[in-house]
């Protein structure tokens, strides 16, 4: 390359030019990208309330459909979003692995399977970018839980990379994915972005893939390594690493001109492919008709003792249960989505459909959110009198304490603020002077309702206080973190006061956020509302007895589920554990929903009458239940995690790195269901398990040649639907292979997902053949010597199932080197 101004062009492409786009480079007809975080919805900038959006089903909950037609069109219609808020490459889907049910990002994940994973994960990229707009696989690789995820160095052996945690990635590639993400963490000693076995030798050489490799958010560590790895472009901008410093390499020696081309004809190919994105807005009941059938077809039934669901047409209902009216709809992560004010939750969902049947609503258990909203009350915005929420203003705090008149105002509707690089008024986090603070006061007035105590909640990355009519009543909050402020902003200590108030006299509420200048980002977190009444269970309880049926709704809060944390117990909050406990005493006829995107603990399974397991459904969680309990829609899920007896009985039950950073995969390819196998331990629910309404029965089943040659076989089932209702059912391959004494391998999955097939029956009686293509890669193995796969010569056991411990038929077949496959007598 000898044009110098070209090579700066060219370098400028690697480098984002702010916190959501690249640059433009018109020279070479490359149009400026949007990159616009997901996967449960499209992002807007802000990161807030104003940024109002759809909200899909979680990943755990997409993956929980078994149906790549369902997950598809999510696909499309967030597809269809994002081009029409002219969005070029959407931040998803997540296709790590929820390697232990701990971990706090869990709820993106599509399950414990890769074979699931990948399929799914697939399927959502497909219906993405059939709208023009690029997906963006993330976070390439091993980084399946958040304690310590900026740091962290995965020791993982090639076997155990490749057969389990590169496997959905590679159905991403395969699938034609346009664009992937390098994840925080390190593998064997690298880390991701600057990792040339992950991003050179896998992406590109093994698997001929031609999309952009960007890193995580401030997920870069140098130029040279991270270019000379394969990273096409670093995120966000301004450029630190790549940009001008790429330029800057090529002219000293260290890097090729060649690398630097290489990753500007990426990101040119990437700008061509998005730039005939199209953006028609189906009408708004199409979209809610998609979320809302696709939440239905992620609840799972886990249990359905003497068919109490659906709900008989004269049952009387008490609803029970702090989740009924506070749902967790989604995760507290940086992609979480502001709701429109259409959305209903089950409570008013279910009074809609059912009317005067439901004789009660008793929450019975505080919801124990970790910053409970100060919106029930009703706050006023202190300068704006009659306007619903906060006043904000943005001040500047000289050397000598002194505070400016404020430097700009906004009235907000939200108890959580962020903001990146820059405050209004403020501005740039980097600009304020040595010794100067920026200052941020929200403001509001409220009356209460009721005498009492009322605890207010504050949290935030500089030092905040609360004061009550212009009183100093409390202090708290924490210093971000310079190498995670994500994970300060997210999860920092949180500090509860109590205050008592009187009914019907207005006070001024005021928090204060101080902080110094320089890092990413700050924010602040506040809250609070009036203590819990000691009476709750009691009350419900008695509802419950007065009722038919009894509905405990029960869960986690949004912001259980984070970045850069992970989960230290999986069971249920104490209060709501007991809460179920003393329902299902109380009427044998309850049916517990649980609102968890993570194989919880369900001690209490045995004595509720129904469970169903509903994750963070998205925005239409509380219509599609109501018509899942009715019987109007059937509940299609099966469980793309196992649910264990004991939080122990897990395969990995601790996520935190060693002293010196480490993080070994030490169960090698014995994840989720494949370790249960192993230790042939029983777990509560097994992988795969899910109940319907509907009567299908199971005929023959059938495994022979794939006439067309391009699969290595197909197998099936014939079902039979008994007349009455539509319904749905999952026919489930697993490949076993038999082995003695003498040819066990240690560590080898005794049964692995290798095909899937979500099936709808008709309500009347019918035969419905089921067939399912094999590959031969999913009878294969790493060969780390070879460095290639190579098929895994010998017998098998081909197994049709309705979950992988409902085993209806097995096959058992040869295999020779050659990858072909010969059926043997029907065992």
């Amino acid at each position: 390359m000898n044009d110098p101004d070209n090579l700066d062009l060219l370098a400028r492409l690697t480098a984002g030019a702010d916190m959501q786009t690249t640059h433009r480079v018109p020279e070479h007809h490359v149009r400026a990208l949007r990159l616009i975080d997901g996967p449960m919805g499209v992002t807007g900038g802000l990161l807030d309330e104003r940024d109002v959006s759809l909200l899909a089903p979680c990943g755990t909950a997409l993956a929980a459909t078994f149906n790549r037609a369902t997950v598809e069109a999510v696909g499309e219609l967030l597809g269809e979003q994002a081009a029409a808020r002219d969005v070029d490459v959407l931040l998803g889907p997540n296709l790590n692995l929820s390697r232990s049910p701990a971990g706090g990002r869990n709820f993106e994940h599509f399950g414990e399977d890769p074979y699931l994973a990948g399929v799914l994960g697939a399927a959502w990229i497909t219906g993405v970018q059939s709208k023009g707009v690029a997906a963006c696989a993330k976070h390439l690789v091993c980084n399946d839980t958040e304690k310590g995820r900026h740091g962290y160095d995965v020791q993982i052996n090639e076997q155990t990379l490749h057969e389990v945690y590169l496997a959905p990635f590679a159905a991403a590639a395969r699938a034609g994915v346009w664009a992937m993400m390098a994840a925080y963490n390190k593998v064997n000693g690298r880390h991701c972005a600057e990792h040339p076995g992950l991003l050179t030798r896998v992406l590109r050489e093994q698997w001929d893939w031609d999309g952009v490799v960007m890193s995580d958010w401030f997920g870069t560590h140098s130029t040279t390594g991270s270019l000379t790895a394969g990273l096409d472009l670093e995120m966000p901008g301004p450029a630190r690493h790549l940009g001008p410093a790429a330029a800057a390499a090529v002219r000293a020696g260290d890097v090729t001109a060649s690398t630097v081309e290489r990753a500007a004809e990426r990101l040119a190919l990437l700008s061509r492919r998005t730039a005939g994105r199209t953006a028609p807005t189906p009408p708004a009941a199409e979209t809610r008709r998609v979320l809302h059938e696709a939440a239905a077809d992620s609840f799972v039934l886990l249990k359905n003792d003497r068919a109490i669901l659906p709900l008989a047409a004269d049952t009387t209902v008490a609803v029970i249960g702090p989740h009924a009216d506070q749902p967790a709809y989604q995760g507290g992560t940086f992609a979480r989505i502001a709701l429109g004010p259409e959305v209903r939750t089950p409570l008013a969902a279910l009074r809609q459909a059912l009317g005067p049947r439901v004789t009660a609503h008793e929450p019975g258990a505080p919801s124990e959110s970790r910053v409970p909203s100060l919106l029930p009350l009703g706050p006023q915005a202190a300068d704006s009198p009659g306007a619903p929420g906060f006043t904000v203003t943005y001040h500047r705090v000289d050397t000598d304490g002194a505070v400016s008149e404020p430097l700009a105002t906004d009235t907000r509707a939200t108890g959580i603020l962020v903001w990146f690089t820059e405050l209004p008024g403020i501005g740039a986090l980097a600009d304020l002077p040595p010794g100067s603070n920026g200052l941020v006061r929200v403001s509001c007035l409220l009356t209460p309702e009721t005498d009492g105590t009322y605890d207010f909640h504050f949290a935030g990355t500089g030092d905040v206080r609360l004061l009550i009519d212009g009183q100093e009543t409390g202090r708290g909050g924490s210093r971000a973190l310079a190498a995670d402020v994500m994970g300060a902003l997210l999860h920092g200590d949180v500090t509860r006061v109590p205050v008592d108030l009187a009914a019907g006299r207005p006070v001024r509420i005021d928090f204060e956020m101080s902080f110094t200048g320089g890092g990413r980002a700050q924010g602040m977190q506040f809250g609070g509302g009036a203590v819990v009444p000691a009476d709750l269970a009691e009350r419900a309880v008695r509802a419950a007895r007065a009722a038919d049926t009894a509905i405990v709704f029960a869960g986690v809060s949004q912001d259980s589920s984070l970045e850069s944390q992970d989960r230290n117990s999986l069971a249920l909050p104490a209060a709501q554990t007991k809460l179920i406990e003393q329902v299902c005493a109380a009427n044998p006829r309850t049916v517990v929903v649980v609102n968890a995107p993570f194989a919880a603990d369900m001690p209490w399974a045995d004595r509720a009458a129904a469970v169903l397991l509903i994750w963070f459904p998205g925005q239409e969680y509380g219509p599609a239940l109501a018509d899942v309990l009715t019987g109007v829609l059937e509940p299609g899920g099966r469980l793309p995690v196992t649910l264990a007896r004991a939080d122990t009985d897990h395969a990995v039950t601790s996520t935190t790195p060693s002293d010196d950073g480490r993080l070994t995969y030490t169960e090698g390819v014995l994840t989720g269901y494949r370790h249960f196998d192993a230790l042939h331990t029983t777990p509560r629910f097994c992988f795969g398990h899910g109940l319907g309404y509907a009567d299908v029965r199971w005929r023959a089943a059938h495994l022979h040649a794939d006439p067309t040659g391009r699969y290595l076989a197909l197998a099936g089932v014939t079902l039979e639907s008994g007349a009455g209702r539509v319904g749905k059912e999952v026919v489930q391959v697993y490949a076993a292979p038999i082995t003695d004494i003498n040819t066990a391998e240690p560590g080898r999955p005794q049964q692995h997902l290798v095909g899937f097939a979500a099936v709808h029956v008709s309500p009347v009686s019918t035969e419905l053949r089921v067939d399912i293509p094999l590959n031969l890669q999913d009878f294969s193995m790493w060969d780390t010597r070879a460095g290639s796969w190579q098929p895994r010569a010998g017998r098998w056991e081909i197994r049709l199932a309705r979950s992988s411990r409902d085993i209806f038929q097995r096959f058992r077949v040869y295999i020779d080197r050659a990858g072909n496959l010969l059926t043997g007598p029907t065992g």
